[in-house]
């Protein structure tokens, strides 16, 4: 047969093939779907079946779509591959669909390691992959774990009933984004495939733990069985924003150093309630914390202290410390807001550690928190402010409370409580808006104003209810278009 023939046999072939036709060309594009096969090229027409079967066929620049329906995984989705900084590898569920990876029959067995994790989507040695729009549900660990990998986004997934993190990222793991997801049930010890053996669920809701370069924005947790959001560890250089965390059995928000250096971590403007401590700060096995700024954040109706500076653990120091322009409302009521002060936290802001230095509080609204709005342990001397360089200053001051301080506390602190308004307070009522709908913007002729007539606390001059951005249509959808990496000079190799 002459080379002419050959040509045109292979002509007539593709022509009249459809199949075949889908096949030529470098691949772009991956389909899945739970009612495809894995004999199938991978088409939208002929999908593959088997998610990883996808998974292990990606490029550089290849997507990986998988089609609306049920997925009951046989095993966990490990993801290993690399892209690079011009042509990222995305793995999403398509525009619309609902995409459900459930886990439920399948065991993850212990890694055997620290953070002895692992996920039922699983992304380890990895570079520039983008997650989206996939919903984890029922796994025996992790939901999404991401281990020793660079540039990963995770982007509106959902985890939803885990035993360990719904989201977590850790040790060796940089320039890592999680945004716009929503993990729901997590550290669930019902989701244990055998009965667990540690004494609780182990990390935390979504949980960043010696990731460099991170930020963690616009997502939604709730109905947690532990902390919501912790930036632990070696962590540094991380953004945690505009997220909505709410009814957990612990922390809302939590900053906590182990193993090494945790540095440079900054909190600002999200919401938490219902939650025990609104955030925690603590240097558990540090051996130090230091350059964290927490701001514009709304801390209120949670049952203990609306910011604790813990003594757990090793009680190592936290250092260099802004927490400025928050708002804090009614927290350490305890359960049903009875008002008790023996529950085990309490006040609006609890110096309890003290191992603090250079630490400033200024500009926020502290109001009808219990049984105090700032506090300080017994532990600190006279001249503790300025020996610790801690500065509480400029802060709006509602105290409903009548209490005669030094009170004790007999729980586990065990600890005589000094209440504190520190230098240039403002002792007034903030006139809130309407904090009994939420609504925590200032009347125009509240007091909460600083020298240059700016506003004091979360919501700035002029707020207005767009500033509500986690009231509705909460995660916002990510245009990742709209969203690109920032990364600096020299890491996209």
């Amino acid at each position: 047969m002459t080379i002419l023939r050959l040509l045109f046999a292979f002509f007539l072939f593709v022509t009249f093939n459809p199949s075949a036709a889908e096949t030529v060309g470098p691949v772009r594009e991956i389909f899945v779907s739970p009612s495809g096969k894995d004999s199938n090229p991978g088409t939208r027409n002929k999908p593959l079946r088997s998610i990883q079967r996808g998974v292990d066929m990606l490029e550089p620049g290849n997507t990986l779509t998988l089609l609306d329906g049920l997925y009951n995984l046989g095993a966990p989705v490990t993801i290993s591959v690399k892209g690079s900084a011009d042509s990222w590898i995305t793995v999403r569920g398509e525009k619309g669909a609902k995409v459900i990876l459930d886990g439920l029959k399948i065991n993850i067995p212990d890694s055997g390691i620290y953070p002895r994790n692992n996920g039922l989507v699983q992304i380890e040695h990895a570079a520039y992959i983008r997650l989206v729009n996939i919903h984890v549900r029922n796994s025996h660990r992790s939901g999404i774990n991401i281990q020793e990998s660079r540039c990963i986004d995770v982007i509106n997934c959902t985890s939803e009933n885990s035993l360990s993190p719904g989201i977590a990222s850790w040790q060796r793991c940089e320039y890592i984004r999680i945004l716009g997801n929503t993990v729901i049930n997590a550290n669930d010890m019902k989701m244990s495939w055998t009965p667990y053996k540690g004494h609780e669920a182990p990390h935390e809701a979504i949980s960043v733990a010696g990731s460099h370069h991170f930020e963690v924005a616009w997502n939604h947790v709730y109905d947690c069985e532990k902390e919501g959001i912790d930036v632990k560890e070696t962590a540094a250089f991380g953004t945690v924003h505009h997220n909505y965390v709410h009814d957990l059995k612990r922390q809302g928000l939590y900053i906590d150093a182990w193993f090494g250096q945790l540095e440079h971590i900054e909190m600002y403007s999200n919401v938490v309630h219902g939650c025990e401590s609104g955030i925690a700060v603590s240097s558990e096995d540090g051996p130090n914390t230091r350059n964290l700024k927490i701001h514009h954040n709304l801390i209120y109706n949670n049952r203990a202290t609306g910011i604790f500076f813990s003594r757990w653990g090793e009680d190592n120091l936290r250092e260099d410390m802004d927490v400025y322009s928050n708002t804090f409302y009614r927290n350490g009521w305890g359960k049903n807001f009875s008002g008790d002060p023996q529950y085990w936290l309490s006040g609006g802001c609890y110096l309890y550690s003290t191992k603090l230095k250079n630490l400033r509080i200024q500009n926020n609204i502290f109001s009808r928190n219990f049984p105090f709005e700032i506090g300080h342990t017994g532990r600190m001397v006279d001249r503790w402010a300025s020996q610790q360089q801690i500065d509480i200053s400029r802060n709006l001051i509602q105290d409903t409370n009548q209490t005669d301080f030094p009170i004790y506390l007999q729980t586990w602190l065990k600890d005589s409580v000094y209440a504190t308004t520190g230098t240039h307070a403002i002792l007034a009522d903030p006139l809130f808006q309407n904090p009994e709908e939420g609504d925590f913007r200032l009347k125009e002729n509240s007091p909460a104003k600083d020298g240059a007539g700016n506003y004091l606390g979360a919501f700035p001059k002029g707020a207005t209810r767009e500033n509500f951005w986690w009231k509705e249509n909460f995660p916002p959808e990510i245009h990742i278009d709209n969203y690109q990496p920032n990364y600096p000079s020299g890491t996209e190799k």
